[in-house]
C-alpha cells in the first residue's frame, strides 16, 4: 500500500507545497493536505495606516511571514519608499520581488527568524534605526513562542522597534475536531507532518480531543525543523523526527522519503 502524510501546512503555503511536490515526482509517499490554522488579512485601520502613512521613517521592515509581505501587497503602497528595505525570511524574499517588484533588505540572512536578528547585528549605526515589523494577531491559540522570542531578541538589538499587526492566523475550530480524529484513525495516514508552532499547538488539542474518547491517534509526527519541534515540546506533542534541513519544503519531503 502507498503510504499517505498528512501534511498540516497552513493554507497559505499550499501552492509552495504543491509545486515542492511537482518536483519529486518519484517521491514514494502521497499527501494530503489539511490545514489546521488559517490566515487572512486584516482590514486596513489603526496601526497598520499609521504605519503606511510613515513608511517613509522606517529603515527597515521585516516581514514575518509571505502574509504580510501580501499585506504590503493589498495596500498598494508606492515602490520607491519600499525598495531596498523589506526584510523577509528565506523563500518570502522572492515573494518580495515577485508581488511588491522591490529588491530584499539583508538578503544573506539565513531562512529563519533568529537568521534576521543576526543579521540585523551586523548592521552599522543600528542603535539610530528605526524598524517595522508586520506581525499575525492570533486567535483560538497563544502566540507560538518562535514569535515571542522573535520579538524579544529584535527588542535586544537596540534599534526602535514598531509591532504592526496585519493579518489574523486562526487555529481550526473545535467543530471539525471530530472530522479530523477519524481521518487518522482510518488507516490511511502513514504518518502527520508539521511546518509552524501553531499547527503543532492545534494539532496537540486534536490529539487530546482523541484520548478523552479512550481512542488515542498512534501516528508518528513529522517536524519541519528545530523551531517547530520547540514549538510542539512546549505543548508536550510527541515528535518521531525533524527535518536536518529546513530552507525549502522540497528539504522536508526529501527526509520523509528517506524514512518512509
Amino acid at each position: 500500500m502507498v503510504r499517505r502524510v498528512l501534511f498540516s501546512a497552513p493554507d497559505t503555503y499550499h501552492a509552495r507545497l504543491h509545486e515542492a511536490f511537482a518536483e519529486r515526482p518519484s517521491c514514494s509517499f502521497r499527501q494530503m493536505l489539511m490545514p489546521l490554522i488559517s490566515s487572512a488579512l486584516l482590514p486596513p485601520e489603526g496601526t497598520f495606516l499609521s504605519f503606511c502613512s510613515q513608511l517613509a521613517a522606517y529603515d527597515y521592515v521585516i516581514c514575518s511571514s509571505i502574509m504580510a509581505v501580501r499585506a504590503l501587497e493589498s495596500a498598494g503602497l508606492d515602490r520607491l519608499l519600499l525598495e531596498g528595505k523589506v526584510v523577509a525570511i528565506g523563500n518570502d524574499q522572492q515573494a518580495v520581488r515577485q508581488l511588491l517588484g522591490v529588491s530584499t533588505a539583508l538578503s544573506d540572512a539565513k531562512p529563519s527568524m533568529m537568521g534576521i536578528v543576526k543579521a540585523l547585528q551586523s548592521q552599522s549605526s543600528l542603535a539610530s534605526k528605526r524598524i517595522a515589523v508586520l506581525l499575525p494577531k492570533f486567535c483560538g491559540m497563544p502566540v507560538p513562542p518562535t514569535i515571542t522570542n522573535f520579538q524579544r531578541a529584535l527588542n535586544q538589538t537596540g534599534a526602535a522597534m514598531t509591532y504592526i499587526y496585519c493579518y489574523r492566523t486562526t487555529a481550526l475550530s473545535e467543530e471539525y475536531y471530530a472530522e479530523m480524529v477519524d481521518t487518522l484513525r482510518s488507516g490511511t495516514i502513514s504518518a502527520i507532518a508539521i511546518t509552524s508552532g501553531g499547527e503543532a499547538y492545534v494539532l496537540s488539542k486534536i490529539l487530546a480531543y482523541a484520548a478523552a474518547q479512550g481512542e488515542p491517534i498512534c501516528v508518528p509526527i513529522y517536524s519541519f525543523g528545530p523551531y517547530t519541534t520547540h514549538c510542539a515540546q512546549q505543548v508536550s506533542l510527541p515528535i518521531a523526527g525533524t527535518s536536518p534541513k529546513h530552507q525549502r519544503f522540497t528539504d522536508f519531503i526529501d527526509y520523509l522519503d528517506r524514512l518512509l
